[in-house]
């Protein structure tokens, strides 16, 4: 399934390109890193970008739960992020990323997710806390 089509963005600030796999607390999906993505340096993209993938990872999940209740997909915001450790600073150019986003906390539109990008061989994680108003 396209990613894109749960999520309240269009290209060129799209993170997340396919949804591998869901449950009912978690999704995971892909990214493959293309010349034609925002931010995309010589070098690649910077892994600073990292934040931006997970919450449009969890964004995705937000979309895929809306749409069992017919509901269009939300904006969401970014409240803060914890425990974000970048091993590298570019992920290479022709790359798959493979996310993780596992639901920790949902209450009343306020959430925490444990996130997970793999990358070669590394793994960066980081928890992220976010909220999507009820309009």
């Amino acid at each position: 399934m396209k990613a894109v089509d749960y999520i309240p963005h269009a290209t060129p600030m799209v993170f997340v390109d396919d949804i591998v796999a869901v449950g009912d607390e978690w999704i995971e999906t892909t990214l493959n890193i293309t010349s034609e993505l925002m931010f995309v340096a010589e070098r690649g993209l910077p892994t600073w970008v990292s934040i931006e993938i997970m919450a449009q990872t969890i964004s995705t999940y937000a979309g895929l739960q809306g749409q069992k209740s017919d509901r269009a997909p939300r904006v969401g915001f970014l409240l803060g992020t914890r425990k974000l450790n970048l091993p590298v600073p570019y992920f290479d150019l022709g790359t798959t990323l493979k996310i993780r986003a596992e639901r920790q906390y949902i209450h009343e539109g306020l959430g925490q997710f444990l996130c997970e990008i793999e990358y070669q061989q590394h793994y960066i994680s980081a928890l992220l806390s976010v909220y999507e108003p009820e309009q």
